[in-house]
């Protein structure tokens, strides 16, 4: 007889480069951790995949001569030929790119959009492309050039300017929210140093986020407003969704059985994503975070685990 559920995903691997040493360890750190409780007598779901959509891959598919599916499709087999070789117990491996993927996004930004937390406004500012992520002015570094560069990639950003019309997520108004929930849930986060560095951050101020792009159109269409697509992280992060089955009607009653998730693995940089808009997002859809209270079936405490 199962002792109960138990979901732990990896990150969702950018594919503007072949799998390489870091992907590998977060994936073998999770599949150690899905064997451990499959042998211990829980129902395991361990999610993995790649993310595709954004203006990077775009560009990179571009440089390689390539229609971006075109190079998405030509790197699956590098994800899925390493993971074969290491042995990874997956249950799922996501492609962004593909139809029940959207399908996911879609129902979200609907559901998020009719509890009233979505608009649209003109937006303009600093760019980095390989982080895909704005930035203010007060946020970047100078580079020996006299560059702005990225505060967290040290790469060049651009200033994208013409007022282009985006969608805009109340991210702004969880700042108090979020902050609740780390003090409740002090494991949420671990190590603690990323768990410092986090709150740290949403207690300097939060700023609504641009959550749509129109200037390119590689991404999934927004399901009331056709000339965006949706901003990578925003559609990305949905993939812990999909991988349960989540709007899935062959699959109905699965995501209802393993949502939340008892773990997501993921790299130190992109903790904000996880930490901040994540569990945002699903605060505004009126969804359960990913925390161990109300998971007794679970012996390891819910939480992102960040590398440090």
């Amino acid at each position: 007889m199962s002792k109960g559920t138990f979901y732990i995903t990896t990150p969702i691997y950018y594919v503007n480069a072949a799998p390489h040493l870091g992907t590998a360890y977060t994936t073998v750190g999770a599949d150690t951790l899905a064997r451990f409780k499959r042998m211990d007598g829980y129902d395991v779901r361990f999610v993995t995949g790649m993310d595709e959509h954004g203006q990077k891959v775009a560009e990179t598919a571009e440089k390689q001569g390539m229609a971006p599916q075109e190079w998405c499709d030509s790197m699956e087999p590098a994800f899925r030929d390493a993971w074969d070789l290491l042995d990874i117990t997956y249950t799922d491996f996501v492609r962004t790119s593909s139809e029940r993927h959207a399908r996911t996004v879609r129902d979200f930004l609907n559901r998020v959009n009719d509890a009233g937390w979505l608009y649209k406004a003109s937006y303009e500012g600093w760019y980095c492309v390989h982080e895909e992520t704005y930035y203010a002015e007060s946020d970047l570094e100078k580079n020996d050039d006299g560059e702005f560069v990225c505060p967290d990639c040290k790469r060049p950003v651009r200033y994208e300017s013409g007022g282009e019309e985006n969608w805009f997520f109340k991210l702004s108004a969880f700042q108090d929210k979020l902050l609740e929930f780390y003090e409740q849930h002090p494991d949420f986060i671990q190590p603690e140093t990323r768990r410092n560095e986090i709150v740290t951050f949403v207690r300097g101020g939060l700023k609504d986020l641009s959550i749509s792009r129109s200037t390119f159109n590689w991404g999934v269409p927004f399901p009331f407003d056709a000339d965006h697509v949706a901003y990578v992280w925003f559609d990305a992060l949905l993939s812990y969704f999909t991988g349960i089955g989540y709007a899935d009607a062959a699959r109905e009653g699965e995501w209802e059985r393993f949502w939340p998730a008892a773990f997501h693995f993921v790299g130190k940089d992109i903790t904000r994503f996880h930490c901040v808009i994540w569990p945002a997002m699903l605060m505004a859809a009126g969804m359960e975070v990913p925390e161990y209270q109300g998971r007794k079936d679970v012996e390891v405490q819910g939480q992102w685990r960040a590398s440090s």
